[in-house]
């Protein structure tokens, strides 16, 4: 059981390296009208503190000034990515 979360702790990567997996994904998806998540364009996602469903039920099926994203544009996968990114900066909880 040590061994396996020794070994867990040396393969798993720091939290700001996961971060940083969600922002290219970020950039190239929402970063038109996020940009680095300030309000540019659009809303600034700082401390927004929505849970992860809320704020995937607004990517996927949008609001009244945003398009819904879909999993063609942004799969589950990079979505997933992007929200770990939106908790570094605190927009999901």
């Amino acid at each position: 059981m040590a061994l396996a979360l020794a070994l867990l702790a040396v393969t798993a990567p720091p939290a700001q390296a996961q971060s940083a997996e969600g922002v290219p994904q970020f950039n190239r998806t929402c970063g038109r009208c996020h940009p680095d998540g300030n309000e540019d364009d659009g809303p600034d996602l700082h401390n927004k503190n929505l849970t992860v469903a809320e704020m995937t039920r607004v990517v996927r099926e949008g609001t009244k000034h945003m398009r819904p994203i879909r999993p063609t544009k942004l799969s589950d996968a990079d979505l997933a990515r992007v929200m770990v990114f939106l908790r570094s900066i605190h927009a999901v909880r």
